[in-house]
C-alpha cells in the first residue's frame, strides 16, 4: 500500500526510478536541512535515515547547491553523514556528474527549488521535488517537477521496497 500523500501509482513510479538510480544530488537547504536566518540548520524529518539507507545500497550521493562547501561539511559532520557523502559537495548539478562519474539518466536531483528542477532538467537529471509541505510541493509540480512529496517519508519506504525487491531478484536468480 502506498503511504500518504502518493497515490499507489505514483509511488509503484517511485519504486521503479529509486531502483535504477544510482546517484542521488540532494539540494541542501530543504531535502537534507532547514538553514535559519541566524545560521542554524535544522535537519529536515526523515533526511537521515534516508541518507543513510542510500548509502547503504550502495547508491552514491552528494550535495548540490550554493551553500558553502566548509557549512555543508560541518553540518554533515555533526550529523554523522560524511561517510555516506565523502568530499562530493559540489555548486552545481554538471559537476556533481562529472565528479560522480555519473549518468544523468540514472541519477536522481532530489531539490526543494524551482531553480534546482531547472538545472537537474538542463543537465538531464531525473528531479524529485521536496516542498516542506503539501504547498510547497505542489508549487514544485506546478513548475514541471513529474514527482513532488511534502515529505521525504514515502521516498525512503520507495527505496527500502527497491532494495527489497532487488534482493528478490538476485535471490531467484541464483535459484
Amino acid at each position: 500500500m502506498a503511504p500518504d500523500p502518493l497515490a499507489a501509482d505514483v509511488y509503484d513510479d517511485l519504486i521503479d526510478v529509486i531502483g535504477g538510480t544510482e546517484h542521488v544530488l540532494f539540494g541542501f537547504d530543504g531535502p537534507l536541512c532547514r538553514l535559519r536566518a541566524s545560521s542554524a540548520a535544522w535537519p529536515t524529518p526523515y533526511a537521515d535515515p534516508l541518507v543513510r539507507t542510500l548509502a547503504a545500497v550502495g547508491t552514491g550521493l552528494a550535495v548540490v547547491g550554493d551553500t558553502p562547501p566548509a557549512a555543508v561539511r560541518a553540518y554533515l559532520t555533526g550529523r554523522g553523514l560524511t561517510g555516506c557523502f565523502g568530499r562530493h559537495v559540489y555548486g552545481g548539478v554538471p559537476d556533481a556528474v562529472t565528479a560522480l562519474g555519473a549518468r544523468p539518466e540514472t541519477s536522481l536531483m532530489i531539490g526543494a527549488t524551482p531553480e534546482e528542477l531547472v538545472a537537474a532538467r538542463d543537465a538531464g537529471v531525473p528531479f524529485l521535488g521536496h516542498g516542506r509541505d503539501e504547498r510547497h510541493a505542489a508549487l514544485l509540480r506546478r513548475a514541471g517537477a513529474r514527482w513532488a512529496v511534502p515529505s521525504l517519508e514515502p521516498v525512503l519506504d520507495a527505496v527500502r521496497a527497491a532494495a527489497r525487491l532487488s534482493a528478490r531478484t538476485e535471490t531467484e536468480q541464483r535459484s
